[in-house]
């Protein structure tokens, strides 16, 4: 099976393109095959004496040539496969003819002639063979009959007819006993070829019925995944909505310094739940993404040591609360500046972080950052980021299913006193080595149960020039400039929200409201503010809508309006959609305070003071 393989893998290899369907290279291996064999067999025949049929199976040879130029240049596959089968059956009509008519063992040859238009999807044409294969053994039969054709010497092979009876009188038996037996045989094979194309027919009306059901299943699969989609994207949305009220309203609170320090546990608590249930959703949403292939890259140059630092700081409070010892090393060789996506490189941070803290009640939670270069170009090289811990650890057994979604293992007695109640959802993990392999890069655990864990992620990383110098930002006190900024956003308490956190951060800006896409159209078109903050889903029209009507329609300098996405739609296709009109940038609902004022300060242009129409 192998040998025929190799065979009809080399045939295809020597064709030319255009004729490598399978069609072209069974008819070259039956041409070929059928050359060989007659050119071996013309010494064999010659040695016998047998002088016509060496001449006969020479003069084959050539017409199969024929055959091969006609088909190769221009003539079609179905002229070549003609002159071949022409060529086969007057060859074997002519042998038998010569060596005893129908009781001629070369007769025997009319069977293999339907195989090529058999293998080649010629029914018509295997058939026709066939037919012409059975009239040419009548036409010989009734040639031999009347005496028109020589008669081998079967003598011997009448013996078991009659002993008795002359061979004279009794010819006409053993030709009309070979004549029938090749008849039959070539009607046992057209039979054959009909039940195999009954057959056939109905596996393949089988196969078209399994392809109907599993086109349709298909289809259905594609339309409850958009469904899915959008059943995700709504609900995020809905519950983003509410959740950005009240980390807001319990951000606003927690940074009040005339709060009682009872009430500003009962909010800390508060905002650790609301801040929990917003990972649950990201984690949801992201690992959506990934099941579909939407996960995309947004490589951009970043301070690397600043962003580690302060990613790593994120957790300090909770380890702080755990009583667990938290440092960071960071190797001087580490690059300042880098071109990485700096939200899904702090995920995998806050991801490994906040598992080692899940499990760890005493002791110390160690986060360590290597570089290493590549010999050949200093531009480029692999961020090392392990994260050690001395927690409960992990027997062998489970590190082969940690990384596979919705696995979680469970929790002591002692993680549960010391606060860890709120376990996740088992997919931190498995959505930090899919953003791992994102980034072309590995993750690897090393464990043991009561000892403790360590985690590597190995991501490979350009070493970037540091960008243009931007205006001094420090979000975490009261900037005193002036900027005038319209808050789009058809829910009131986002609104308001929005507007409390802008003014802790900037006292003295001038804030305007739109309702919904339609107020936000009029305003932006009569007067041209600072910045925008723009919802994306709004009643009326969307929050793209809007900026692609004011980037189109409007005048400049109305036009050139910096706009920030607020939103809770932060699906990958969104924000790329953003984007790609023009957005400065896209910030997820609910909003860190700091980061929101942080971005307000890089994107805003203040413009020379205006009178605002009443």
């Amino acid at each position: 099976m192998n040998v025929h393989r190799h065979i009809h893998i080399f045939i295809k290899r020597q064709l030319a393109y255009h004729l490598r369907q399978s069609r072209n290279v069974y008819f070259v291996w039956f041409l070929m095959s059928s050359m060989v064999s007659l050119l071996g067999l013309m010494p064999w025949l010659y040695w016998l004496g047998n002088i016509a049929s060496a001449s006969s199976c020479a003069a084959a040879v050539a017409c199969m040539l024929v055959a091969m130029l006609v088909w190769r240049h221009g003539g079609g596959l179905k002229w070549g496969c003609l002159i071949y089968q022409v060529t086969l059956m007057a060859l074997v009509l002519f042998n038998a003819a010569i060596t005893g008519g129908v009781a001629s063992p070369v007769l025997t040859w009319l069977t293999i002639i339907p195989l090529l238009p058999l293998f080649m999807g010629f029914r018509v044409g295997s058939l026709l063979a066939m037919v012409a294969s059975m009239v040419s053994v009548i036409a010989l039969y009734i040639l031999q009959s009347r005496g028109w054709l020589p008669q081998l010497d079967t003598q011997f092979a009448l013996q078991s007819l009659s002993d008795s009876t002359p061979l004279a009188d009794n010819a006409w038996q053993p030709l009309s006993f070979g004549a029938g037996m090749f008849i039959l045989m070539l009607l046992a094979q057209l039979a054959l070829v009909q039940i195999y194309d009954t057959a056939n027919e109905q596996h393949l009306r089988r196969l078209r019925q399994t392809n109907a059901r599993l086109e349709n299943l298909s289809t259905n699969l594609k339309v409850a995944s958009a469904h899915k989609d959008q059943f995700l994207a709504m609900v995020s949305h809905e519950m983003r909505t509410p959740l950005n009220a009240v980390m807001g309203y319990l951000g606003l609170l927690s940074s009040d310094a005339q709060l009682p320090e009872p009430a500003g546990q009962y909010v800390k608590g508060a905002h650790n739940s609301a801040a929990h249930l917003v990972t649950v959703i990201n984690d949801l949403l992201d690992f959506s993404q990934i099941q579909q292939g939407k996960l995309v890259l947004n490589l951009q140059p970043v301070n690397l040591r600043d962003m580690l630092t302060s990613t790593h700081q994120t957790l300090s409070p909770r380890a702080d609360q755990l009583g667990v010892t938290y440092p960071l090393d960071i190797d001087a060789n580490v690059p300042q500046w880098a071109l990485v996506d700096a939200h899904r490189l702090a995920q995998i941070i806050l991801n490994l972080l906040g598992n080692a803290l899940k499990f760890t009640s005493r002791g110390q939670v160690r986060m360590h950052i290597g570089f290493e270069t590549t010999p050949d170009n200093l531009k480029l090289g692999q961020l090392i980021l392990r994260v050690e811990d001395t927690g409960t650890g992990m027997p062998e057994s489970a590190l082969e299913n940690i990384f596979k979604p919705f696995v979680q293992l469970k929790i002591s007695d002692n993680d549960l006193k010391a606060g860890n109640a709120l376990h996740g959802n088992g997919l931190g993990l498995a959505i930090t080595r899919s953003l791992v392999q994102s980034h072309k890069g590995s993750i690897s655990v090393e464990s043991a149960l009561g000892v403790g864990s360590a985690f590597t992620v190995k991501l490979p990383i350009d070493v970037a020039e540091p960008p243009m110098a931007r205006r001094p930002i420090d979000p975490s006190s009261a900037n005193p400039i002036e900027l005038d900024i319209l808050v789009v956003d058809d829910h009131v308490t986002n609104r308001l929200v929005a507007t409390a956190s802008i003014k802790r951060g900037l006292p003295n800006a001038l804030i305007d409201h739109a309702i919904n896409g339609n107020d936000a159209l009029t305003k932006m078109r009569e007067h041209r503010y600072d910045l925008v903050l723009m919802d994306l889903i709004m009643p009326d029209i969307s929050g793209t809508e809007v900026v692609r009507r004011i980037r189109d329609d409007a005048d400049h300098p109305y036009r050139d309006v910096p706009v920030i996405a607020l939103t809770a739609n932060v699906a990958e296709d969104a924000v790329k959609e953003c984007l790609a009109l023009g957005f400065r940038e896209v910030l997820p609902k609910p909003f860190d305070r700091y980061i929101l004022v942080q971005a307000i300060l890089t994107h805003a242009q203040p413009q020379s003071a205006q009178p605002r129409a009443l």
